[in-house]
């Protein structure tokens, strides 16, 4: 029974963050995306730290962390922040279904930066998935059309491609520390707001969510993007994790449908096949590091022995 809760934990959150392109769109109605960003992470950081409070985290130890853990931590909000502001800015002015199959490639370029920056060597199913992966980025800017870009606004896909690598960096460089994730997930958020106040005070202009903005702004904040992380971090701490962390590539399928459904995107058949060739080729990626992950283990067992 213990093993399908986990699996509830993971359709919960799938089913959630399916729902972030659409709200995105719905919450910078009346605000521009530096402004949405900003109010999001506030909320989020103060929906985890109840969280937190409520699983016994203390409040100082929420609070008060190490310096080099803290920097650390700095450098993922940065990350974290780059990643949903380039995302957000994509879904008010592109083609929603180009945009998923663009943000959804990040579990390749989390096989890449592995590979460049700690060694780790890669499979015959990564370099499959990662031709695949790459196949469905040019299939997505060009509309099937190899030889022209096709897409409306190609610098806005760019820069998710670009929030993307961001995301997939901050995964990567997040195994170099260990902390609870209850904090953690604090910090990053907290750490993000900080670095999104600059941009705000930068580039635009500190409005509060009113009218049509207010209640998307609320749901993002609040779930979309902050207990949204809580459910995830107690899925993925199930057994069979890398089954569970399959089940997200079901996100993209059900935003495909939101987009469509609320917004009447256009439905163009090479979103949709690139969309199945990233989905395909970031399952491959997963399965493969799970087998390796695997024989690294029986490995480990054999020189105990």
């Amino acid at each position: 029974m213990a093993k399908y809760k986990y699996i509830i934990y993971a359709f919960s959150c799938v089913f959630i963050w399916s729902f972030i392109p659409s709200i995105s769109r719905f919450g910078q109605k009346e605000m521009d995306h530096f402004q949405y960003l900003f109010w999001s992470n506030i909320l989020s950081v103060l929906a985890v730290f109840v969280v937190a409070l409520m699983m016994g985290r203390s409040w100082k130890r929420i609070l008060f962390i190490p310096w080099p853990v803290m920097l650390k931590v700095l450098i993922l909000g940065a990350l974290d922040c780059f990643f949903y502001l380039l995302l957000y800015y994509g879904y008010a002015i592109e083609n929603g279904v180009a945009v998923l199959v663009i943000q959804y490639s990040w579990p390749l370029m989390i096989i890449g930066l592995s590979f460049f920056l700690f060694k780790e060597k890669l499979t015959i199913r990564q370099m499959i998935g990662i031709a695949m992966g790459f196949m469905a980025v040019v299939i997505t800017f060009t509309k099937g059309n190899i030889t022209e870009i096709a897409v409306e606004h190609p610098q806005a896909l760019l820069l998710v491609f670009s929030g993307s690598f961001c995301f997939a960096l901050m995964s990567v460089l997040s195994r170099q520390f260990a902390i609870d994730p209850y904090i953690s997930t604090f910090w990053v958020f907290t750490c993000s707001t900080l670095v999104s106040a600059v941009f705000i005070f930068a580039f635009s202009s500190i409005n509060l969510p009113t009218g049509d903005s207010l209640m998307p702004t609320l749901l993002n904040g609040i779930i979309l993007n902050g207990i949204s992380y809580i459910i995830w971090f107690k899925a993925m701490n199930g057994p069979d994790s890398h089954k569970v962390a399959s089940i997200l590539f079901l996100s993209p399928v059900l935003s495909m449908m939101w987009i469509i459904l609320l917004f009447g995107d256009a439905f163009v058949p090479a979103y949709v096949i690139g969309l199945v060739l990233v989905i395909i080729s970031g399952l491959l990626c997963i399965s493969a590091k799970r087998k390796t992950s695997e024989q690294n283990e029986l490995m480990d067992d054999l020189i105990e022995d």
